[in-house]
């Protein structure tokens, strides 16, 4: 589930000093990700439907030499160097405005198919996607399965970030979005507890914040004009940056939305 603890946005631990919560977020900039996925080489939703949707499973990182020497102990690397910051799992079900959206879904997973119930209770015919009446002719569908950012990255919005990357990769051709916004069980808690249902409302205000909002029950939606719209706002973000203040900081000290802005405008002034 796109729901489990990892992904609620909490508040920084009291435990991370403010200077350090700077440094992860400065770190957070150097990420990359990893895709992995195993796939017939001629699909067919109407032959095999249970091996259409596309099972993506993502890993970001960053390199452990982008960290300043008296950071390493803080940080866990692995044997090629590497910090994990989060993990993912999602299905792509390509052009999903030409397949029956129920059948596709069900003949693949008990999982799959709670998501088509809740398309088909928000008034999708079961054949076909619709979002507020109007039916998806082309275009992709992407279902998150689930988000997991280790607990040193929480309090900086990563999962956010981690869920842009993929759309800036495996996911240029979706048009709409959906995750089930609720925590995995543990031995804690119980379906429907108080305790559940406030992990739900928190993960649905998490989210919120990206552009996704209510389908079915704890179900949500993010439509094409929402990614858009919370991609223009990161595109926002690198206009306010200033490459004049930048300009006496060393190379290696900038993020990667920083030396973007020097080096676009170094372009533009060599065009010139």
């Amino acid at each position: 589930m796109a729901g489990i603890e990892h992904t609620r946005g909490k508040e920084v631990d009291g435990s991370v000093q403010p200077e350090e919560h700077e440094k992860i977020g400065d770190a957070l900039e150097w990420m990359r990700l990893t895709y992995a996925l195993d796939y017939p080489a001629k699909s067919d939703s109407w032959e095999r439907p249970e091996d259409y949707p596309q099972s993506w499973s993502i890993r970001a990182y960053i390199e452990a030499d982008i960290l300043e020497p008296d950071d390493y102990d803080n940080f866990e690397a692995d044997a090629q160097g590497q910090v994990t910051i989060a993990e993912a799992h999602v299905y792509l079900i390509p052009d999903v405005g030409g397949i029956n959206l129920f059948d596709t879904l069900d003949a693949h997973s008990a999982q799959l198919a709670q998501y088509a119930e809740a398309f088909i209770a928000a008034g999708s015919e079961p054949g076909q996607l619709s979002i507020e009446g109007e039916p998806i002719l082309e275009g992709d569908l992407m279902i998150v399965t689930w988000v997991s950012v280790q607990p040193r990255f929480r309090g900086h919005h990563a999962g956010h970030e981690v869920l842009k990357a993929i759309f800036d990769t495996i996911g240029r051709d979706t048009v709409v979005t959906v995750l089930h916004a609720a925590p995995g069980l543990r031995d804690d808690m119980e379906e429907g507890s108080a305790k559940h249902q406030m992990e739900c409302r928190g993960l649905a205000k998490y989210w919120g914040q990206s552009g996704f909002r209510p389908l079915d029950g704890n179900v949500m939606v993010l439509t094409y004009e929402d990614m858009l719209a919370m991609i223009e706002d990161d595109e926002q973000d690198e206009d306010d940056l200033n490459p004049d203040d930048l300009r006496n900081v060393p190379l290696m000290q900038l993020s990667q939305k920083q030396r973007d802005a020097v080096f676009r405008e170094l372009r533009i002034k060599l065009d010139e």
